[in-house]
């Protein structure tokens, strides 16, 4: 029997119109809430239809229509039944049913006529065949609803490069900002390298992928050259040499729009926890991992052989090392050091073995020891420490990057810009490695530091953040550019507070000159603030005082070339 709901209400129409909206808007399916509201198998095989297409508001008002004719259905299946017995005694009350009814619909026509429009149910007629467009479309949908994994998915973009940013950061990364893209669907799939990974997902009823191959930065700028990669993961800095190379196919790399600095880590010198040594110069480290020193024993610890691990050729965790510490002594990694592509796989060995010795990133220290690291004469042996990396004044502090061509596509550029956004800069710490959301940290008097710097540290607080310039000049560098809105956000967000800026100098050329060219780095940082409207109370220009690093070398000095924030 084909027949209309017996009686409805305002809320089963108004449902009946969110859920024909809600057809049109999610899945371009025209629906009838007129022909539901008259037409009861028109109505039962949209219902069905659609509540297959999985869509949680779709099925919460189908579930609602169908305890609304549930509640009528049994209101109707409660009505006293009549005995057998009696039946012959009662053959008046059909009858008069029939009559009442034919009054009923009489009425209801009549009511109807003056009723609203979107408020009438059709008068009864003839059954007709459910061949019905809109039906055919919901089930054209449900066959084509895509899960995952998908046969074929469109490759939005890929990222190749470092192990450091593509083992943890740059997954979370990645689904942070698709999740804000309104994707819901995800799947990583493994691929044959244990550091390769494709990250598939369903954007309006399509598959994407994008694809991550972490076999460490050099690969990444490789890929970029080759068209194999649209953004580069880098745990260095891009090569004076690479830049060049790649210059007219990609633009400038180490230019501010094409070099995103998405944050930082330290390279932490892991020993196994039993180990007794708590720090060590770099040149002993030197030593170590070109072999020349081969026993615990030869720095105070016990009689132990020492083991060597290090990253492999591939690495920037290993080119960050061997710059800052092999290169700086003109020595070569030792020819029995075990070499790891894995970050974490090296971390679990030495935190097996008391004889082993190797460097990694901050966020794979776990079940190991740091040591505290020393430039050498003149400077203090420093903890990998969040603040202490956060403004680089630790020894084996390093940037971590993504590098996008000048020509890459609007969803590589609002990636990279993702990443070094509060949400991004969030994630970053989340994972384990050092954002660049400011912190706020005490600082205590140093004994060979200026009356100056010891008078600041009882009355203001130090910010983790450094300016730093490229080398003879004002300019700032690339992070710098992007720190300064940083700390205007940071100081909007703080008012009535104060700022005083600290400028430092390399020890290249007169002290009197680095005193007057620290003070007009700090005066060019404090210009770029008073234009925003951010006050600065004082700038002081101290010159290659408490250098941070070693000025024998272009990387320690580029390190000593800057101006710290302090906040009143």
């Amino acid at each position: 029997m084909n027949k209309a709901f017996d009686t409805y209400s305002d809320e089963l129409i108004s449902q009946l119109k969110k859920l024909t909206q809600l057809s049109l808007t999610e899945f371009e399916i025209q629906i009838s809430y007129q022909k539901m509201l008259s037409e009861q198998d028109y109505r039962e095989l949209v219902l069905k239809e659609l509540y297959e297409l999985n869509h949680p508001e779709i099925i919460e008002i189908i579930n609602w229509i169908n305890n609304y004719s549930a509640e009528k259905n049994k209101s109707i299946s409660d009505e006293p039944q009549v005995e057998e017995k009696n039946k012959n005694r009662n053959f008046l009350l059909p009858l008069s049913l029939f009559f009442v009814s034919v009054i009923a619909v009489m009425a209801f026509l009549l009511v109807s006529k003056n009723s609203e429009p979107d408020k009438v149910l059709t008068a009864p007629q003839v059954k007709q065949e459910p061949a019905i467009t809109e039906i055919k479309a919901v089930q054209a949908i449900k066959k084509t609803k895509l899960t995952l994994p998908a046969a074929e998915a469109e490759v939005s973009f890929k990222l190749h490069g470092s192990n450091t940013i593509g083992e943890k950061l740059a997954p979370a990364l990645l689904v942070k900002y698709l999740e804000q893209q309104g994707v819901s669907d995800f799947l990583w799939i493994q691929g044959e390298s244990p550091v390769e990974r494709t990250l598939q997902y369903i954007k309006n009823n399509k598959a994407y992928a994008i694809e991550l191959h972490a076999h460490g930065s050099t690969t990444g700028f490789k890929g970029l050259k080759l068209g194999n990669a649209d953004l580069g993961m880098a745990s260095r800095r891009v090569k004076s040499t690479e830049v060049l190379a790649l210059k007219s196919q990609l633009g400038n790399l180490n230019k501010v729009g094409n070099e995103h600095i998405i944050g930082l880590d330290g390279l932490a010198v892991i020993v196994n926890q039993n180990n007794p040594i708590q720090h060590i110069s770099t040149e002993k480290l030197s030593k170590i991992f070109s072999g020349e020193i081969n026993n615990w024993s030869q720095l105070g610890g016990s009689d132990l052989p020492i083991k060597v691990f290090s990253r492999d050729a591939k690495s920037g965790t290993w080119d960050t090392f061997k710059n800052l510490v092999l290169k700086k002594f003109n020595r070569k990694l030792a020819s029995n050091a075990m070499r790891l592509e894995s970050s974490s796989e090296l971390s679990t060995l030495i935190s097996q073995d008391e004889a082993s010795i190797g460097f990694i990133g901050l966020n794979y220290v776990l079940h190991n020891k740091a040591l505290a690291i020393s430039e050498g004469v003149g400077t203090t042996a420093i903890f990998p420490t969040r603040f202490t990396i956060g403004t680089e004044d630790y020894a084996l502090a390093r940037r971590l990057y993504f590098y996008t061509p000048t020509a890459a596509s609007n969803m590589v550029k609002d990636f990279a810009q993702f990443a070094i956004s509060q949400q991004g800069q969030d994630i970053v710490e989340k994972t384990g490695l050092i954002s660049q959301n400011i912190k706020v940290e005490n600082t205590y008097p140093m004994k060979d530091a200026p009356n100056k710097y010891n008078h600041y540290t009882k009355i203001a607080k130090r910010l983790s953040l450094n300016f730093r310039f490229n080398y003879g000049d004002k300019e700032l560098d690339n992070k710098g550019k992007r720190d300064l809105q940083r700390l205007i956000t940071f100081m909007e967000q703080n008012a009535g507070r104060r700022l005083v800026l600290m400028g430092f100098s390399d020890s290249i050329g007169a002290k009197l000159k680095n005193i007057q060219l620290s003070l007009t780095r700090a005066k060019s940082v404090e210009r770029e603030l008073v234009a925003r409207g951010i006050p600065v109370m004082a700038v002081e220009g101290l010159g290659e005082a408490i250098p941070v690093a070693n000025n024998e070398t272009e990387t320690g000095r580029e390190r000593n070339r800057r101006v710290e924030v302090w906040l009143l």
